[in-house]
């Protein structure tokens, strides 16, 4: 998740007078919002068609974020996915857009077959009493993207998420959701201050520090203490067995059924999954972001038995979705050698940051990789008190506690 300071897209600051105007026309929109009263300032729809002409104005930036290419992406890709696009008004003019996720909760998200016998009857339990729907502002597939914009000059930040929170309550009433989660807000932004929003349990992602002065994988190899290096050789060696390739467009689509299948592999050992997009959400990636989006395939043997995805940013080099041959992990050392590869393109490329997400934080901080936590706001509604403790339990529970920090660098 990004920092709350960069989650909008903002305009210039506005004028202390027009901010003091502004604060009076939200007060009236979170009190029509909260009576559930329909409201000609805000603008709910299911189809982004429907707000293309307002989106084009307020994203004049053109970040390709809020492009109709990259939204209208997401939603042909997510097919069981639901998406609320919302265009707030003021005296007629638009002045932010936002957009969420809905997604109806299962037993199938949580992987129950995985699950010791008293969670899996817990799970089906609640899931057989109650239709779990959560709402999520941005995309929870990658809450690094940017989630909202914003005319600054009409508008401040916090009064921005304060629309956004007045909003989200609105949705969650109409389409009865469970819970309501606004990725990238700090706990101590305003909306915290809101009845009900919380940060529960703590949520982190592994982000390392390249150095800008190496400029190959050798010379991060060289930087490592004696444990490390004979572990990043022995990874380095048994990378011979394999030959690795950017795949372009066309080939991208080629291996669409390879990709699908490594990355259920790796699907199959989460505990918790939101939706199960693969190889066609990737493809379309690999469509919209060219170059600023690369897949890279592992062979052995002329067999695809590995892949991973980046986003290529100005300042970092994200890994995305990856997949790998679990049979073939050991001989291959298939993830490292994903992490690695990782690393060098980061090097080459000259990016500052390796972004590594969520998941095998062991293996990532033997990488390098150190934990960042990432804010965010949840409300639940509807869900009593016990269930509600329950969950928190779990998903704090749901990142590994079985790692430790490690300093692999001999500078560190």
């Amino acid at each position: 998740m990004n920092s709350h300071k960069i989650a909008g897209l903002p305009y210039p600051a506005p004028d202390n007078d027009l901010h003091c105007q502004v604060t009076l026309f939200l007060k009236g929109l979170f009190k029509r919002c909260k009576e559930g009263n329909k409201d000609a300032d805000i603008q709910i729809c299911h189809s982004l068609a429907d707000i293309k002409t307002q989106l084009d104005v307020l994203n004049s930036k053109a970040a390709l974020a809020f492009s109709y290419s990259h939204l209208s992406l997401l939603q042909r890709s997510l097919t069981d996915v639901g998406f609320r696009y919302v265009i707030v008004s003021k005296d007629g003019k638009p002045v932010l857009f936002v957009y969420f996720q809905l997604y109806t909760l299962s037993a199938r998200n949580f992987n129950l077959e995985k699950k010791d016998n008293c969670v899996k009857h817990i799970l089906q339990l609640f899931f057989n009493l109650k239709k779990a729907k959560v709402l999520v502002m941005g995309n929870a597939l990658r809450t690094e993207a940017l989630s909202f914009c914003y005319n600054a000059s009409a508008i401040s930040y916090d009064d921005a998420i304060e629309a956004i929170a007045a909003v989200a309550d609105k949705i969650a009433v109409t389409d009865d959701c469970s819970a309501v989660i606004l990725p990238g807000i700090e706990a101590g932004d305003k909306t915290s201050a809101r009845k009900g929003y919380t940060m529960p349990w703590e949520d982190h992602v592994m982000e390392m520090n390249v150095n800008t002065d190496w400029k190959s994988i050798n010379d991060y190899a060289s930087a490592l203490s004696r444990k490390y290096k004979t572990r990043t050789n022995k990874v380095l060696a048994a990378r011979s067995l394999l030959q690795i390739k950017a795949l372009t467009e066309s080939e991208v689509k080629q291996h669409q059924q390879d990709i699908n299948r490594l990355f259920a592999a790796v699907l199959e050992n989460q505990s918790f999954v939101f939706t199960q997009s693969g190889a066609a959400y990737i493809t379309q990636l690999k469509e919209l972001y060219k170059d600023d989006f690369e897949v890279t395939a592992f062979f052995k043997e002329g067999k695809f038995v590995a892949f991973y995805s980046a986003f290529v940013t100005a300042d970092a080099y994200e890994l995305f979705y990856v997949g790998f041959d679990t049979a073939l992990n050991g001989e291959c050392q298939l993830y490292f050698n994903i992490l690695l590869a990782g690393l060098e393109r980061s090097v080459l490329l000259r990016k500052s940051v390796l972004k590594l997400g969520r998941t095998s934080f062991d293996a990532k901080a033997s990488l390098g990789a150190k934990p960042r936590q990432v804010p965010y706001l949840i409300r639940f509604r509807k869900i009593p008190d016990v269930a509600i403790k329950w969950f928190t339990a779990y998903f704090s529970s749901v990142e590994d506690n079985k790692w430790k920090l490690r300093n692999p660098l001999k500078t560190d």
